[in-house]
């Protein structure tokens, strides 16, 4: 016990800069027991047993089955600012729990490196994409355990292929990827940086196909990006000649109802009533846009 009162020390020292973390030790039998996690390493841990009152053990992480972390109280807060897009909010949230727990960093799935990994989601969310790459040159991915989560930081390369303008570089990572098998967020994403390529190279049709994924691909996880492949849909269309002829001709007898230029105003019609219903989430349609709705099937 010639260590009991240094580890003493260390776990109040810890405390006073640290957060502990609740969890469950569960042994080789299926036993386990209750404690409050104050430093890890890959070697050991040091904790306290809840029901000992103040009396800390160091363990080797050899002897230990499993280690079930329980989510603190100020990761469920953040969490649920996410959830409801406050991400500028959650974002201050994710970024003080990081550094609260740095000391368990090298637990699987740790409240430090979740936090890490959200605050560079709302990074992503709110369009800081120098501030993403900043975050990922500094961001440890040893603590991710779960897979769509250490997918998703394989594609912040697309993200900074978008802050770097590399549209070559872009359209290259993002065919790769939407041949892969992606959950809708994620394949959203690259459908919508493979459409943001193909635009700003000027190819305005592949560039439609591309956000037209990003639109059906999405069961409401992205709709910032929907809502965005939407507009830049109807943008491209309305900047197309012979659009812009069907637009002229609406209503006379020149109007042919079986051009392409009839066709894509009907199709970027459709976009924009379907904005207004559902796509927009309560955010009006631009005023560039409106014109659109004056084209629209009558319901």
């Amino acid at each position: 016990m010639r260590w009991y009162l240094p580890l003493l020390a260390l776990l109040t020292a810890s405390a006073s800069a640290q957060q502990t973390a609740e969890a469950f030790l569960i042994d080789s039998a299926g036993g386990s027991e209750r404690v409050w996690i104050a430093s890890a390493t890959h070697e050991k841990i040091l904790y306290q047993k809840q029901e000992s009152g103040g009396g800390t053990t160091e363990a080797a992480r050899s002897g230990i089955a499993s280690i079930y972390l329980l989510e603190p109280a100020a990761l469920s807060e953040a969490m649920d600012l996410f959830q409801a897009r406050q991400y500028t909010a959650a974002k201050v949230k994710f970024a003080a729990i990081k550094e609260d727990y740095q000391a368990l960093k090298s637990l699987p799935d740790n409240p430090g490196t979740l936090a890490g990994y959200y605050e560079m989601e709302c990074l992503r969310k709110t369009g800081d994409l120098a501030g993403l790459g900043k975050a990922l040159a500094g961001f440890d991915k040893s603590g991710l355990t779960r897979r769509n989560q250490l997918r998703q930081i394989e594609l912040y390369a697309l993200w900074d292929a978008v802050r770097l303008k590399d549209w070559p570089r872009l359209q290259e990572l993002a065919t790769a990827r939407m041949k892969e098998r992606l959950p809708g967020g994620q394949r959203v994403q690259a459908a919508w940086c493979l459409g943001l390529s193909h635009e700003s190279q000027g190819r305005p049709r592949e560039a439609i196909d591309a956000y037209q994924i990003a639109l059906t691909a999405d069961g409401g996880v992205s709709e910032d990006l929907t809502r965005d492949a939407a507009l830049r849909v109807m943008r491209i269309h309305q900047k197309d000649p012979e659009v812009k002829a069907a637009m002229k001709q609406w209503g006379t007898s020149a109007a042919n109802v079986q051009s392409p230029g009839h066709r894509r105003l009907m199709e970027a019609a459709a976009l924009a009533d379907l904005f207004e219903l559902t796509l927009g989430a309560g955010t009006p349609l631009p005023a560039e846009q409106q014109e659109l709705l004056k084209y629209r099937t009558k319901r």
